[in-house]
């Protein structure tokens, strides 16, 4: 199978060193709010940013991803790769939600806020996810270890 000019492109470049300054670039980007502010309160407009935001207004929702994801992870076990597609996008729709409930701020101090670095950073890796999801790379299998060195999963449920 031939491979297309994207797919080698789109490979090439996720191998590269410079690929983490993609990601880092971004974290340069002063964030944009409505009323405007000095260069000096950059720093304060984001961390008013990232702890006001849209989120807690669905917070209804956060039990759904909290427990969507241990579900795949149990039915990835059972079904291998009949569901890693499926996790794969679950994940990128999980980043893009966070690049906009967790980056955007409506508020009367600021008016209308967004960190524009956590949304470039959070749809790059949603970006990554779809396409894992289309083309699969990841393994989501047991390695062959010793089941005790399995412990540390209960730690992340």
């Amino acid at each position: 199978m031939r491979k297309s000019f994207i797919w080698k492109l789109c490979e090439e470049t996720w191998r590269q060193w410079w690929f983490l300054l993609l990601i880092l670039l971004p974290q340069f980007i002063p964030p944009y709010i409505s009323y405007g502010y000095k260069l000096s309160e950059w720093g304060a407009v984001n961390a008013y940013i990232l702890t006001h935001p849209i989120k807690f207004h669905f917070s209804d929702l956060f039990h759904f991803f909290q427990i969507t994801p241990l579900i795949l992870l149990i039915v990835i076990f059972f079904m291998k790769k009949r569901v890693t597609r499926l996790f794969s996008v679950y994940v990128a729709l999980s980043y893009v939600l966070i690049a906009f409930l967790q980056s955007v701020s409506i508020s009367e101090k600021y008016g209308f806020a967004v960190c524009v670095a956590n949304v470039i950073t959070f749809l790059t890796l949603a970006g990554l996810w779809f396409w894992e999801a289309i083309v699969p790379r990841n393994k989501f299998e047991l390695q062959k270890i010793p089941v005790w060195k399995y412990w540390i999963i209960i730690l992340a449920l």
